[in-house]
């Protein structure tokens, strides 16, 4: 089930307010969500509204304003945040980066973490609001504390997709879960499990930069020096832990730990962004092939498509839209 055919009609009897008042839209939200600051890019005119239910520790829920809108959040205010876009698009930027959100892409935003994000005309978002303490009592050790894109559209996580779009589409499911606590919690523990797992086994998550605990062992800080200055060579994991100093074993450890990727994911994902910049910044005869290699891809089927599941455009749409 992909976030393109998403539906959220059982959420449409749940609906908070509609409004064109732009005060009234912000405090009605706040109360939900949390203080926050609404730009708009249009006219202003446009009719907000806002659909929201809670399952136990988890809070579903569409927004739209029906006009372009910069949604500036300072501190997501405790809870983990999961948004993707039911239609349109948004530009997300938090902790330092920007991302696209669309639907098959969302983005992760962990308690305490800015949000700014500009949606597009005619977006209406999708967000889920996941209780910190229901996230780590279901999932264990919880998620990491750092933003993230989510490819809500990819395979890892499609049985949560699947999960959610029924609880989202289903008016009788939804009912049956309000009315009873105890079918509230068997949907509450099954989505947390199946995000939590289809998340983690995802290898392409991104953000890695804002990952980066401030306390960090020595090997893991020169093991990231060495994959800067390397970063277009072929690199292997004994390159780099026998730069760094330390055993194989040693250097995955540290990183998982202290920046929540493996070694080679973290090469990966620094090619990836050093791609990116060079493909904003390219002329417009230059070739995608070309920068890929001198970003240290050497397939280029495979550069394209993990490209695409980073950052929700391909690098020819990126080199075109620059």
């Amino acid at each position: 089930m992909s976030p393109a055919t998403f539906r959220a009609d059982a959420l449409r009897g749940y609906r908070l307010f509609e409004s064109t008042d732009l005060d009234e839209t912000r405090e009605l939200i706040s109360r939900v969500m949390q203080p926050h600051a609404l730009v708009p890019m249009g006219s202003g005119r446009g009719r907000s509204h806002m659909d929201f239910v809670k399952l136990g520790g988890l809070g579903l829920g569409t927004i739209a304003f029906g006009d372009a809108m910069r949604v500036d959040v300072k501190a997501v205010d405790g809870y983990y945040l999961l948004m993707f876009c039911v239609t349109g698009n948004a530009e997300v930027r938090t902790m330092g980066r920007s991302m696209l959100v669309n639907r098959d892409q969302g983005v992760l935003c962990a308690p305490g973490q800015p949000f700014d994000a500009l949606l597009s005309p005619g977006c209406e978002q999708f967000v889920l609001r996941i209780d910190p303490v229901a996230l780590n009592a279901q999932a264990g050790q919880g998620m990491p504390h750092f933003a993230s894109l989510v490819p809500v559209g990819g395979s890892h996580l499609r049985g949560w997709m699947q999960q959610l779009q029924l609880v989202a589409s289903s008016p009788e499911l939804l009912a049956c879960a309000r009315s009873n606590p105890h079918v509230a919690t068997q949907l509450e523990s099954l989505l947390i499990d199946l995000f939590a797992t289809g998340h983690v086994d995802n290898g392409m998550d991104t953000g890695f930069a804002s990952k980066r605990s401030p306390v960090s062992p020595g090997f893991v800080k020169r093991a990231e020096a060495f994959i800067e200055a390397h970063c277009s060579e072929p690199l292997e994991l004994l390159d780099i832990a026998g730069a760094a100093g330390v055993p194989a074993r040693t250097l995955r450890d540290g990183f998982q730990q202290f920046r929540g990727v493996s070694p080679m994911q973290y090469v990966r994902q620094l090619r990836l962004e050093r791609a990116r910049d060079a493909l904003r910044a390219a002329p417009s005869d230059v070739r995608v092939s070309e920068i890929a290699l001198d970003c240290g891809f050497a397939h280029l089927g495979r550069f394209a498509m993990v490209y695409k599941a980073m950052f929700g455009e391909s690098p020819s749409e990126t080199l075109r839209e620059r």
